[in-house]
C-alpha cells in the first residue's frame, strides 16, 4: 500500500510541477492586447522573455503554437529588439546546438537537451529539441525575430 502510495504522490506532483504559470503560460495562446509582436505579411518569431515562451505568427494568425523557453541570465541577457535568421544549422546530433537558427550576432534560437526549469542560457533563446526541430521546420532564413521583456528573478 505504502507504495502505490508513493506513486500516487510522484504523479500529484509531477502534475503540479507540469501546472507552474511558467508552463502554463507556454501553452496558452497571447492575448492580442498583451502581444507587441508586429503583426506583418511575413513569418514573425515571438519571444516573450516575461513568461518564457515563444510562438510564431504571420499577421494576426498564429502559425507555431507558443512553446516553453528559457532565455539569458543576469549578465548574459537575451537582446531585446527586432532581428532577422541570418543562418541556420541543423545539427540534429548536437549536444550543444541543435536546430540552431542565427538571429543576431552569435544569438540563436535552438534546442536544448537540459530541463529548460533549470541551469541557464548564454543569451541564446533554447527550447526543447522536438520544440527546435518544429521550429526548424517553420521558419527560412530573412524571417523576424522579435524579443521584448526580461526573464523572470533576473
Amino acid at each position: 500500500m505504502n507504495l502505490f502510495i508513493s506513486r500516487a504522490a510522484a504523479v500529484v506532483g509531477a502534475a503540479l510541477i507540469a501546472c507552474t504559470p511558467v508552463v502554463a503560460a507556454a501553452h496558452t495562446r497571447p492575448e492580442p492586447a498583451a502581444n507587441p509582436c508586429p503583426h506583418q505579411a511575413g513569418r514573425v518569431v515571438c519571444v516573450d522573455q516575461d513568461h518564457q515562451r515563444m510562438w510564431v505568427q504571420k499577421g494576426s494568425k498564429t502559425v507555431f503554437d507558443p512553446v516553453l523557453i528559457r532565455t539569458g541570465y543576469r549578465g548574459m541577457w537575451t537582446p531585446n529588439g527586432t532581428f532577422h535568421v541570418y543562418a541556420r544549422y541543423e545539427w540534429p546530433n548536437s549536444p550543444l546546438l541543435p536546430y540552431s537558427q542565427f538571429f543576431h550576432r552569435r544569438y540563436a534560437l535552438h534546442g536544448s537537451r537540459d530541463d529548460l526549469h533549470k541551469g541557464k542560457s548564454k543569451g541564446c533563446v533554447n527550447m526543447s529539441v522536438a520544440d527546435a526541430r518544429r521550429l526548424w521546420k517553420t521558419l527560412k532564413v530573412g524571417d523576424t525575430v522579435y524579443i521584448w521583456g526580461h526573464k523572470p528573478g533576473t
